[in-house]
């Protein structure tokens, strides 16, 4: 990164404790709802170093797991709006997770701002080789001489995969039944193992198994096929123009946070996302990088709750306790 970048950074994030006269004593808290090792860790770990490098200060990512990321985006809600705590989460935690609630604990707009979005990926369909099916319309034929074994892993219940799976099954025609798993490690494992047939996850979290041929990606989400997997075809071409949706991340402050501090930390989010180490982050984990600003991220996030809402409410699925 060159010094004339190194500097930017250094004064965008200076200026984020402005006010305060403690602003240079505590740390910058990065929630990551999710445990180690998993897209979200990875982000926040990635940041929190960027920070710390930036701003002298310790920036420290803390792990609050579970509940789809639910409890770690309630720390936020009761955090101060003063810059110093944020939350890197998907749009499974923000978007999808109050849908399937019967009585949300967040709203996804009002209880959080939106920061910055710090990549996005398409949804794969995978399945697993101890099957024959090397297609999805194969799969589709497999699946109706084979009813025991229609089957799906999602990486837990009441978000996107979860959906995306039944929405998939309902395009192929063939009703999959759900195997909730906690994460992609044990649902990739379970996939591989034969134990079950299919899964939809984000790209990224498929890439090392089907480079390895330990699983088969059958079709992309996204509008256009995927560069790390051309030969996979988009639920589009195969004539299920239902089937489209995008994984995202993002960054958030608690409501209320000032809007000037909204903006000087969307600059640093930015301007991290195109140093050399960031970006190389970015490509392992196969995600594309849209600089949005906090409107055009608060835009999306509204869009992509009124486009869920109906699926979710369709599929009769809900969370009565939190």
């Amino acid at each position: 990164m060159g010094a004339r970048l190194t500097a930017v950074i250094a004064i965008l994030l200076a200026a984020l404790g402005s006010g305060r006269a403690d602003a240079q004593s505590g740390p910058i808290r990065i929630l990551a709802g999710f445990p180690p090792g998993g897209n979200v860790d990875i982000l926040a770990r990635v940041f929190a170093d960027q920070l710390g490098k930036s701003t002298g200060r310790n920036a420290i990512v803390v792990n609050k797991p579970g509940a789809a990321g639910q409890i770690a985006a309630e720390i936020l809600m009761a955090s101060p709006p003063d810059g110093d705590t944020l939350m890197v989460a998907p749009d499974a935690t923000i978007v999808e997770r109050p849908l399937v609630m019967s009585k949300p604990p967040y709203d996804a707009v009002k209880d959080f701002a939106a920061v910055a979005q710090t990549g996005a990926q398409d949804y794969a369909v995978a399945l697993t080789i101890k099957i024959p099916p090397a297609t999805l319309r194969d799969f589709a034929a497999w699946a109706k001489a084979h009813p025991d074994g229609a089957n799906f892993a999602s990486l837990g219940e009441g978000g996107v995969t979860h959906f995306l799976g039944l929405m998939v099954g309902e395009a192929i025609g063939v009703p999959l039944r759900h195997v909730p798993y906690n994460g992609a490690g044990p649902a990739n494992n379970a996939v591989m193992a034969g134990q079950v047939a299919a899964t939809v996850q984000p790209i990224g979290t498929l890439v090392h198994q089907a480079e390895a041929g330990t699983l088969r990606i059958v079709a992309v989400t996204g509008t256009r096929r995927s560069a790390s997997f051309p030969d996979a075809p988009t639920m589009v071409e195969l004539g299920y123009p239902s089937v489209v949706a995008t994984s995202w991340f993002g960054v958030f402050a608690p409501a209320r946070t000032p809007a000037a501090t909204v903006s000087r930390l969307n600059a640093f989010f930015i301007q991290a996302m195109r140093t050399p180490q960031i970006q190389a982050q970015m490509k392992n984990l196969l995600l594309d990088v849209h600089e949005l600003t906090p409107a055009q991220f608060e835009a999306l996030i509204k869009s992509d709750t009124e486009h869920w809402r109906p699926i979710i409410k369709a599929s009769g699925f809900t969370i009565d306790v939190h």
